[in-house]
């Protein structure tokens, strides 16, 4: 038995203001309300991946394996400090953006850490940056900052506000980190090298461990 026309248009009317929201470019679904104070896991984002390169270096891996790289040092790192780690990808695998937002928002103790490499046509220009969306999130953003912009001879361009998809659908503190410009000639072949890799990675670990005073917090019941 097919339902009423009438009921079939009601039905309609009833969903169209929420089709129209989820339709709408860069809309914010997911207002973030973790505490900095307390979390235990710190989701790893390692840009890009498989058919998405990221930015193209001058000279050496891409990006999405320079991320890789850095994120894989990075874990150990934070697994040592008493944190439990996830990663949205452990290779060089293509994994959507909603994928990614939905690892971090499974989680309600995390913060999400989103690495990438940056990349201009200008070959002049340099420096690290990081990202947030939420304003909540912003402390968490400047700590890692904070942490790694003079960690190779680079400079620091700022901490900035951004809807990047990664950050705007995030339920959890989160930031995006530019760990400098592959675009350029002297960060990239720093980046190349898997010392200054090791390097960003413990300061990495230490900007995310002084958001709680340089260590993870406790396992409930300990």
């Amino acid at each position: 038995m097919h339902p009423p026309l009438n009921s079939l248009r009601s039905l309609a009317l009833r969903l169209l203001p929420m089709l129209a929201v989820l339709m709408l470019p860069g809309c914010a679904l997911f207002q973030p309300g973790a505490d900095l104070s307390n979390f235990r896991t710190v989701v790893i984002d390692p840009g890009h991946g498989g058919i998405d390169h990221g930015a193209h270096a001058i000279r050496g891996m891409d990006e999405k394996m320079l991320t890789l790289d850095v994120a894989q040092r990075l874990k150990p790192l934070l697994q040592r400090r008493g944190y439990h780690v996830v990663m949205t990808r452990n290779s060089d695998v293509f994994i959507p953006l909603g994928v990614r937002t939905a690892i971090s928002n499974a989680h309600p103790d995390a913060v999400f850490v989103s690495i990438h490499c940056n990349w201009t046509p200008s070959r002049s220009v340099t420096g690290v940056e990081a990202y947030y969306y939420n304003p909540r999130s912003a402390p968490f953003a400047a700590n890692i900052l904070h942490s790694i912009y003079n960690s190779y001879g680079s400079h620091s361009r700022g901490v900035k506000s951004c809807h990047y998809y990664v950050l705007h659908h995030n339920l959890r503190p989160a930031t995006l980190v530019e760990l400098g410009f592959i675009s350029n000639f002297q960060e990239d072949a720093r980046l190349q090298d898997p010392a200054v890799r090791q390097l960003l990675a413990e300061r990495i670990a230490e900007g995310i461990s002084k958001v709680q005073g340089g260590h993870a917090p406790a396992s409930p019941g300990s």
